[in-house]
């Protein structure tokens, strides 16, 4: 059994992506690297995978 279908709530992104960016944030604050929460967002982004079509009209 996976994650994903033992954690329903998994399957939705704006819910992995506010438990990434709330862990980043607090592991980064304990260590005394504070960055915003919205620099975080932006990263977070840029980490999406690549959609197949956006690579082929390269």
């Amino acid at each position: 059994m996976k994650l994903r279908d033992r954690y329903r709530q998994l399957q939705d992104p704006a819910v992995v992506k506010a438990m990434v960016i709330r862990s980043v944030y607090a592991s980064m604050a304990l260590e005394n690297q504070t960055v915003s929460v919205d620099r975080l967002e932006a990263l977070y982004e840029q980490t999406q995978p690549a959609t197949p079509g956006a690579a082929a009209a390269r």
